[in-house]
């Protein structure tokens, strides 16, 4: 509906003020605006716009005098004022946002400064932009990036507003490389894009270079895929680490959620792989633990028959203990 339609609401029409700027300014000054506030301001949030909230320096230094003495705004007697303060409390509160105070002798200095800022950021949003763009043609080819190329996938994997494609082709080049920090792998890890967390866990041997693993870099991501909403995360992320680091991995493993049979099944099966590899006592006493706790089911035919057996073997006849 065109911008001040005669057949249009007051609502319809700040909706529609606000669709055809490009930025917008608001202004708290003595009195509450109902339309500004609750209308114009939360359209301009919805959609994007650019904006500047400023606020009259008298109205701003009252409000923040009754923030520290008042516990709530309910005792002030003028509803005006009232509803003012509530909503200035909520944009910097509720919404995080900045107001800029201002004196009415300076209005246009405090804009023009407050506007060139948001400006230059502005600016720079489109510099990350092409930058972005630039670099997504040379993902492809991870032998052509350069130190700074890795820098800005690195940072450009991590970004969780970015494309998720996008996402991924940084996230497989960093592997391709090495050149994720440790760091990095473990916020992507926890990523909540589930194909980033997915890939990540897949690539996690090549993604993360350090040998042996740093326990404590293992643990996080068996805290980290644990606390995920998605159960395949845990089931991939068990063979990922056994590849990255067996020892390590089997200590780590100590911390996993088994609450989930699948996770269980697989732990089970992908620790029977490396049966010929476990020579020290210690090592095959963490093991035959980690199978005890996934025999906790009933039955003797399939995986939990072989998870079983593998355990007998592990221990010495007299330490056998009968699982359930």
């Amino acid at each position: 509906m065109p911008r001040g339609c005669a057949n249009a609401s007051w609502t319809d029409n700040s909706l529609a003020s606000v669709a055809d700027v490009d930025f917008c300014l608001f202004v708290a000054l003595r009195r509450y605006g109902e339309i500004t506030w609750t209308t114009e301001l939360r359209e301009a949030l919805r959609s994007g716009k650019p904006f500047l909230i400023l606020c009259l320096k008298s109205t701003y230094d009252a409000y923040y005098a009754l923030d520290r003495s008042l516990p709530n705004f309910d005792a002030i007697t003028d509803p005006e004022q009232r509803k003012l303060f509530s909503m200035l409390h909520e944009l910097r509160l509720d919404w995080q946002l900045t107001m800029v105070p201002f004196d009415s002798g300076d209005f246009g200095e405090v804009y023009r400064r407050e506007a060139s800022a948001l400006f230059l950021e502005g600016l720079r949003g489109l510099q990350k932009r092409f930058q972005r763009e630039s670099l997504s043609r040379l993902l492809g080819d991870p032998a052509r990036l350069s130190n700074a190329d890795l820098a800005a996938a690195e940072e450009t994997a991590l970004d969780e507003i970015e494309d998720k494609n996008l996402r991924k082709a940084a996230v497989r080049a960093l592997a391709e490389r090495g050149a994720a920090s440790p760091a990095t792998v473990a916020s992507l890890i926890g990523s909540s894009e589930q194909g980033v967390q997915r890939l990540t866990v897949q690539l996690l041997p090549t993604l993360y270079r350090q040998r042996p693993a740093d326990p404590e870099f293992l643990a996080d991501c068996v805290a980290q895929a644990s606390d995920s909403d998605d159960v395949g995360i845990l089931r991939r992320l068990i063979p990922s680490l056994l590849e990255l680091d067996p020892k390590g991995a089997i200590q780590a493993f100590e911390g996993l959620d088994l609450s989930e049979i699948g996770t269980r099944r697989r732990l089970a099966h992908e620790l029977e792989k490396y049966e010929d590899w476990l020579i020290d006592t210690e090592t095959k006493s963490v093991v035959a633990e980690l199978l005890a706790k996934c025999a906790q089911s009933t039955g003797e035919v399939g995986w939990l028959a072989r998870c079983k057996a593998f355990r007998s073997r592990l221990l010495p006849p007299e330490s056998a203990v009968p699982t359930s």
